[in-house]
């Protein structure tokens, strides 16, 4: 007896996201995604301050409060992304590197703000890029699709605030492009975000000097 064909995804189903819909969480996460903590020297902090520790301080925890408020409204997502297992023990790895950072910090702003400021802004990115986004563009998407799709966003949002990025500059600009798809691929691969987030913090606990 042949197996029944399983019906078309279709943009009424409870959880599908429309394309429209699609359409104004890409938007979205443009809109947050300039609002990164430190990400460029104009962002709201210099609103506040011309104070460069000050106006990274601002900023942290302006998306600290958004990705909170976010997060909260995303539970059922936030169940998959950080579903209990054994890849929880990765988080282990920045945490032991965060207690070197002081010995071996050289950097201008103060220690203690540098890793507050990494580790929302981690977060931040990954959570609402390879987290959420993903999610979205799961729901109407292929897998590869996805990993695409996610990398060239991440890729995008690096390169058209940071000219360091841009493909003025091909080996800087390949190298964010790269790390695009390796986190997406690996976001795809685990299901879960513990990973990512160690391994992304991990390299700003390493690099202090």
């Amino acid at each position: 007896m042949p197996r029944p064909t399983q019906a078309a995804p279709s943009p009424e189903r409870p959880g599908q996201t429309s394309w429209w819909r699609l359409l104004a969480v890409v938007i979205a996460w443009y809109l947050l995604w300039s609002l990164t903590p430190g990400l460029t020297g104009s962002g709201i902090g210099s609103l506040v301050t011309t104070d460069p520790a000050l106006s990274v301080l601002v900023e942290t925890l302006v998306a600290l409060g958004l990705v909170v408020v976010i997060a909260a409204t995303h539970r059922r997502d936030n169940r998959v992304l950080f579903a209990p297992g054994r890849s929880r023990w990765v988080h282990v790895l920045p945490l032991v590197l965060a207690a070197t950072v002081p010995f071996r910090y050289a950097l201008e702003l103060p220690a203690l703000l540098y890793m507050l400021w990494m580790t929302v802004s981690v977060f931040w990115q990954d959570y609402l890029t390879f987290g959420l986004l993903q999610r979205y563009l799961a729901e109407r998407l292929p897998s590869w699709a996805v990993i695409a799709a996610s990398a060239g966003m991440f890729w995008s949002g690096h390169a058209l605030l940071l000219e360091h990025f841009s493909p003025a500059h091909p080996v800087a600009s390949l190298a964010i492009l790269a790390l695009g798809v390796v986190l997406a691929a690996l976001r795809v691969r685990l299901r879960t975000l513990h990973v990512l987030l160690a391994l992304h913090l991990s390299f700003y606990f390493v690099f202090v000097g």
